[in-house]
């Protein structure tokens, strides 16, 4: 979707505050299930994902995904972006900044136009898809463990607290291609079966990946994260991304954003190892990223590659693969 790939954003706005829903239910439940329980629901513990792109194999197999997991989506109208604009938002960044190319900038500013949307309607809480993504089928029971763990790091502990993965952070980046840790960084660690062993992730962040424990996900405050996959993001956080990088600062949106939390800027979690990917198509028939596209790279209009499995990293039982072929494509 967005930085480095496709700009067909998908958002998942997650139950409203109290404090900004106006209705008579959004109090805090009369239950005694725990919040984060919530983000086993069918929306993750949100309340309906919309993906932001027209139909294509990515939206096809992201749909397909969603049905098999039992998650809710619904894809709206993407607003159409003018070359003009993608140009004139391409040449903003400083002469010292590396100039983000045109599919990248494409990208950035559907990332600002889903955000705009956040802040406008008033949601407490999102999460951002890109249309090509991919997750385990066990999706729904690793994000009531990461809303567990998010509680814990943020020293949420008030049962009154309705938000499944409280209030206390800004963005919360859990699909991305690789993130930095160090043993001075505050971690949480929990055990998951359906987390990628050391000896079959890949990425440029593997050596980092193997000094965590293995069959374990570990949440903590980010470092270094990169590609934006899926991430969560307040509405503060919404605010705050709009205002600083509404003018296009650096190479990318992703590294923007990083660079936002590395500053300390944003607060920003990050789950590791990722729960969410990116889906490669079949090498063979080189299907492109809309980045890609966006870069004036050509792919095959009849998207004869769909009926042929592709691949996705770091995820162990591909709910993508399993909807479309009944079995896991775990790139190796």
């Amino acid at each position: 979707m967005f930085a480095f790939r496709d700009p067909s954003p998908a958002y998942v706005p997650l139950p409203p505050s109290p404090v900004l829903n106006s209705s008579p239910s959004a109090g805090p439940a009369l239950s005694d299930t725990p919040p984060m329980h919530s983000a086993e629901k069918a929306t993750l513990g949100v309340r309906n994902p919309h993906p932001f792109s027209g139909p294509s194999w990515r939206t096809r197999g992201l749909l397909a995904a969603a049905q098999l997991t039992g998650l809710q989506l619904k894809i709206p109208k993407q607003p159409p972006i003018h070359p003009d604009l993608v140009n004139a938002f391409q040449a903003l960044s400083p002469e010292e900044i590396q100039h983000q190319t045109h599919g990248a900038s494409a990208a950035w500013l559907a990332h600002l136009d889903l955000l705009k949307h956040v802040w406008q309607s008033d949601l407490d809480t999102a999460l951002i898809l890109e249309d090509d993504v991919d997750w385990d089928v066990t999706i729904r029971e690793q994000t009531v463990r990461i809303a567990d763990t998010v509680r814990t790091l943020t020293h949420t502990h008030n049962g009154n607290e309705s938000a499944p993965y409280g209030r206390a952070w800004d963005v919360l980046w859990i699909g991305h291609c690789g993130e930095y840790w160090e043993d001075w960084i505050e971690t949480v660690v929990y055990e998951d079966t359906g987390v990628c062993p050391h000896d079959k992730y890949i990425g440029w962040a593997k050596n980092y990946v193997n000094r965590l424990p293995d069959h374990r996900r570990n949440v903590y405050w980010s470092l270094n994260p990169v590609c934006s996959f899926a991430y969560g993001v307040s509405g503060e956080g919404a605010r705050k991304i709009l205002t600083h990088l509404g003018g296009a600062q650096d190479e990318a949106f992703d590294v923007s954003m990083m660079h936002l939390c590395q500053q300390k800027v944003l607060n920003c979690i990050s789950v590791v190892p990722e729960v969410i990917h990116q889906y490669f198509s079949a090498e063979s028939f080189g299907a492109k990223s809309i980045v890609d596209l966006g870069n004036e790279m050509q792919e095959d209009v009849n998207e004869s590659f769909e009926s042929v499995m592709g691949s996705t990293e770091n995820i162990l039982e591909s709910a993508r693969c399993h909807a479309l072929w009944g079995r896991s494509c775990l790139r190796e």
